[in-house]
């Protein structure tokens, strides 16, 4: 039997389509999508869509991954070192069946976005990933249809996530109905005391003007649960590399910022964080409650929960 180059390029093609969509079902299950749109920088910008399928949807959750993440490592269901991560059994599919759309996109440098010069993880300023982040809000009926249109909007936050979510918060609050946030990047204090970071700290405005793509600043690993740390080191479009100067020097300058003005966050919201947490700072979510609390109770019962789980 002769096989033409042609005849096995189709079968090669067909066995390809045939993954793919399989990838596809695993990662979005029946009802979710992928679209990929520009962002004002020119960057392509790939977001999810997991649309519910009850009749009467309650609202929208917007995904906010973390730093060296992206949606699907950060919300779906873990399978194991080298595997990706899968729709059945996550909390998605939980959120659909109870009526909430989810969607998100992987910021700009992250998971399967571009950005800056093609580096991974590196950004000129937090304020563009904000701005994408906005957009993307704008742009909700435009990319998800029905499912993802007049609903009020949820941001999910974790993480850096959390930082992303308080600075959209802090722009324009009328946006969305409430917030939950787990383990939000708010405050950097006990971070930026880890490793080098002390010595680095004051000369990073500098350094950042001189190198903003070097790879200084210490990255903390999860001691804690070893087998997350290792998925996370093993996967191919996450980024366990150290923190570059900008990133850095931007994520000390909006921690900065939100912690300056909490009391301008008064939107009902949801906090998780572990005393514990190495990566960021629990005092930011410990601080968040406190100043929502003294706006808050001497006019009306607090709209929130903190759930600070202590010796992990």
């Amino acid at each position: 039997m002769i096989v033409t180059a042609a005849t096995f390029a189709a079968v090669l093609f067909a066995s390809q389509l045939r993954r793919k969509r399989k990838e596809g079902s695993i990662l979005l299950g029946s009802n979710g999508f992928t679209k990929q749109w520009k962002n004002a920088q020119g960057y392509d910008i790939f977001s999810y869509f997991w649309p519910t399928a009850v009749d009467k949807p309650k609202g929208i959750l917007l995904l906010l991954h973390g730093h060296g993440v992206y949606v699907v490592f950060e919300f779906l269901k873990s399978r194991g070192v080298g595997l990706e991560r899968v729709y059945e059994g996550s909390w998605i599919e939980e959120l659909n069946k109870q009526g909430y759309s989810c969607c998100g996109i992987d910021a700009q440098s992250k998971g399967r976005s571009s950005g800056y010069k093609q580096m991974r993880t590196m950004f000129d300023s937090f304020d563009d990933l904000v701005n994408d982040d906005l957009d993307f809000v704008s742009k909700l009926p435009e990319l998800g249809g029905e499912k993802f249109s007049n609903l009020p909007i949820f941001p999910f936050a974790m993480s850096m996530g959390g930082a992303r979510a308080a600075m959209m918060i802090l722009r324009n609050e009328a946006l969305f109905k409430a917030a939950l946030f787990y383990a939000p990047m708010l405050s950097l204090e006990r971070v930026s005391k880890q490793g080098l970071n002390p010595y680095l700290k004051p000369l990073i405005t500098a350094i950042s003007l001189i190198g903003p793509h070097w790879r200084l600043a210490a990255a903390a690993t999860n001691d804690i649960y070893p087998d997350l740390q290792a998925e996370f080191d093993n996967d191919v479009l996450s980024d366990n590399g150290m923190t570059r100067v900008r990133v850095a020097s931007e994520y000390l300058r909006v921690t900065t910022h939100i912690m300056e003005n909490l009391e301008k966050i008064t939107l009902p919201f949801v906090t998780f964080h572990s005393d514990g947490d190495t990566m960021v700072d629990p005092d930011g979510s410990r601080r968040l409650v406190q100043v929502y609390e003294a706006a808050t109770l001497p006019h009306t019962l607090p709209l929130l929960l903190l759930l600070l789980l202590f010796s992990l």
